[in-house]
């Protein structure tokens, strides 16, 4: 009896003890916190910048029921440009595509409001513009805007008029200082995305074959891949005699021999990407190799676009990041078709926003990493965006392709100002 009491009192006193060890680590951990925020605000306060968060909504009200294509600034100015069917109108006018709006902050939030056609600031009432424009849905009655795009010093908008989303009219103007001019509507040279991928793809060639019982490509003497015996097969050891490797996936035809698959490969820092075509397949699978960690994953959204993140961080892709240290995420977002669009650094090189768009639907993805907590912050699907100088981003969020009258659109504070607007003011990320 007197040994369960002495087993129940020291019982007692390890719980005891454990509480008072755990209350004392939440409370150091809560003030490590709050030193580590200070710390955050104070770096953010003497090198600039500002954390992502949403300011407002507003909304922005259309003449007739459309489909809203994208957004672009110019100057305090934000263009609307959308698609709508017009029914048994003869002729469609500048107005029933687009429409500018006067974008500032009231003391209830955000302001839109929209500038009339009578209006000097309406850019989009010059003659040989409004001419173009009639003549553009006169001749091409199945014409539609795809996109609206800045361009240092230009402005485009971009127009489908055949069956290909290759077949288009862009029309282009001079910005500067606020003043729009259009030049013409021959801009399709100017119309250029970045090549989706910041590298080159090796081609594996007879050079890199390696004979054996089991034989394979060899990658760089890091990584060695072979397609045979009915699954993909990746091994860190040059060992022919042995079948297995450290990753394996089943392919469709079994009786391939090592040339019959197309292999390709890219070495970035300490990842090796490589493209995988088995043979009779049609879909080209995307591997990533982490020298490090010596494993292997499939991220076929590299496919489609992938850039490297700085300082050797990573890659960063539609779908989600890839980091060197093997840590791996992925988005839950329509991705299909994405090109890469862009890459904006902030002017104290912390952040980095990366733009991926689809040209057939309008559809984007941004992208915003952060270089000290390697990670990215809150990705953001819209249907159009527009980035001011002070960092104020604008997005409008589609979420349906029906048509409306009433358009949502979201207001965000961005680290990603731009230099001249850090010269001449504060670095806070106000409007």
């Amino acid at each position: 009896m007197a040994q369960s009491v002495t087993e129940a009192t020291q019982g007692g006193l390890e719980r005891g003890t454990y509480e008072i060890v755990r209350d004392r680590l939440l409370a150091q951990g809560k003030t490590l916190g709050e030193k580590a925020e200070s710390l955050n605000r104070k770096r953010l306060d003497l090198f600039g910048g500002a954390e992502l968060a949403v300011l407002g909504n507003e909304r922005i009200r259309t003449e007739n029921n459309c489909i809203p294509r994208d957004i672009k600034g110019v100057g305090n100015n934000l263009l609307f440009g959308y698609n709508v069917f017009i029914g048994l109108k003869r002729q469609t006018r500048v107005e029933d595509v687009f429409s500018l709006h006067h974008f500032e902050r009231t003391d209830r939030g955000f302001s839109f409001r929209q500038i009339e056609p009578d209006s000097p600031d309406f850019f989009l009432s010059h003659p040989k513009f409004v001419e173009d424009f009639h003549e553009l849905y006169a001749y091409y009655k199945n014409a539609r805007l795809l996109q609206l795009r800045r361009l240092d010093e230009r402005l485009l908008a971009v127009f489908q008029i055949g069956e290909k989303l290759e077949d288009i009219r862009v029309f282009r103007w001079a910005v500067d200082d606020s003043k729009v001019v259009y030049i013409d509507n021959r801009g399709e040279r100017d119309h250029v995305f970045p090549p989706t991928h910041d590298f080159e793809w090796t081609p594996t060639t007879r050079e890199n074959y390696v004979s054996g019982r089991h034989p394979h490509v060899n990658i760089l003497d890091e990584v060695f891949v072979e397609t045979i015996a009915g699954d993909l097969t990746v091994k860190i050891e040059n060992n022919t005699e042995d079948g297995k490797g450290i990753y394996r996936e089943p392919v469709l035809d079994a009786d391939q021999s090592l040339d019959d698959a197309q292999i390709l490969y890219a070495k970035l820092g300490t990842l090796i990407v490589m493209k995988v075509l088995p043979y009779r397949e049609h879909e080209w699978r995307h591997l990533v190799f982490n020298t490090r960690t010596k494993r292997v994953d499939r991220i076929d959204a590299i496919g489609q676009a992938c850039v490297q993140l700085p300082e050797d961080h990573g890659i960063i892709f539609p779908g989600g990041y890839y980091l060197k240290s093997g840590e791996t995420k992925t988005f839950d977002r329509q991705i299909e078709k994405m090109e890469f669009l862009k890459r904006i650094r902030s002017p104290n090189g912390e952040d980095v926003l990366y733009c991926f768009h689809e040209r057939g639907s309008g559809r984007s993805i941004l992208l915003p990493y952060n270089l000290i907590r390697k990670e990215v912050d809150n990705p953001l699907g819209c249907h159009g965006f527009s980035l001011y100088p002070d960092g104020t981003l604008v997005i409008f969020r589609g979420e349906s392709d029906e048509p409306k009258r009433v358009h949502r659109m979201q207001v965000w504070r961005t680290p990603f100002m731009s230099d001249e607007h850090v010269k001449t003011k504060p670095p806070t990320g106000s409007f």
